[in-house]
């Protein structure tokens, strides 16, 4: 889904689709019929952001057969929907984060990740999104993997520039600090990852965390805005104080602070935002796609109400 405020920022509204994850393609193609295009319809759009979260295997065949991803892109536009962003944590089901960025299987996954969004891109869009991992466990982190993982991050960041040398389009990866991590703190990631490439390389946001009081948000966005670094994507957006989460505190301020911050220039990046809702979906598999559906639909509608409430307005 596509917003646009009256200065001209174009923001992308998406949910993230690793909610009813696939391990092959068959399957998160009839995913996506199942369960996205109920939400598009429900919300009444023609067109809806979903962020994919692809299975390594998968990301590995889409890569080695250019037919099965035109059949993906295709797939996607003959259902209305359209991918910015993927969600690059890797792992089994998305239960677990997969291989950290000391080990090659982390940067052969993402770097397949960045050349399959290069090609789902919309024609119009010029940046992509991808999510990653806040580098590895911290208490599994001595000073040599981390020398590793930055000459990782190093070729990333080359091989990322040469995917926009070869197509136009921007694929930023954005590396999410979470509690015992190498990154726990924005300040963390902005020390170890900003000053490689702020171009490609920044940070994603979690709302949630940041709501809930991980950090704090504006000191969190005062850092973004004064390292130059990007936020690559705000996610884990959704509606806490529903009926059934009122014991969680709302993303609703992060969700204005960030948008605010990037509409008016402080902060760089890409206007990517991607409603998560992992642990509310998970006991509402077994009820059946509808039940999932309408919480999705549900979640985005709150998340589009709020954008429209910033000044915000549907785009085509």
């Amino acid at each position: 889904m596509r917003l646009r405020h009256e200065g001209g920022t174009l923001v992308h509204l998406s949910y993230n689709a690793g909610v009813h994850p696939a391990e092959d393609l068959e399957n998160l193609i009839a995913h996506l019929t199942r369960y996205a295009v109920p939400v598009r319809k429900r919300l009444g759009v023609e067109r809806m952001g979903v962020g994919l979260w692809l299975a390594p295997s998968v990301a590995d065949h889409l890569t080695a057969d250019r037919i099965e991803l035109v059949r993906l892109r295709r797939s996607l536009e003959e259902r209305g929907l359209e991918v910015v962003s993927l969600n690059g944590t890797g792992g089994r089901n998305q239960e677990a984060p997969g291989p950290d960025w000391a080990k090659p299987e982390r940067y052969r996954y993402t770097m397949a990740l960045a050349k399959i969004l290069a090609f789902l891109l919309p024609e119009d869009v010029r940046f992509g999104s991808i999510s990653t991992i806040p580098i590895g466990w911290r208490r599994d982190w001595p000073a040599d993997l981390h020398a590793i993982a930055s000459r990782r991050l190093e070729r990333l960041s080359r091989e990322l520039r040469g995917i926009y040398s070869v197509t136009g389009k921007t694929i930023r990866v954005g590396f999410e600090p979470w509690p015992g991590c190498v990154l726990e703190t924005t300040e963390q990631a902005l020390e170890r990852v900003g000053g490689i490439d702020s171009e490609h390389l920044g940070v994603c946001l979690d709302a949630c965390h940041l709501a809930a009081g991980g950090e704090e948000p504006g000191a969190a966005l005062r850092g973004l805005a004064a390292a130059g670094a990007p936020v690559v994507k705000l996610g884990r957006v959704h509606n806490h104080v529903s009926e059934a989460h009122q014991e969680l505190p709302s993303t609703r301020s992060v969700l204005e602070d960030t948008l605010t911050a990037m509409i008016s220039g402080a902060v760089n990046g890409t206007a990517h935002i991607e409603v998560e809702t992992h642990n509310q979906a998970v006991p509402l598999r077994a009820k059946g796609p509808g039940a999932l559906v309408n919480m999705l639909a549900d979640e985005l509608d709150w998340t589009r109400n709020n954008l429209t409430a910033l000044g915000l307005r549907l785009a085509a």
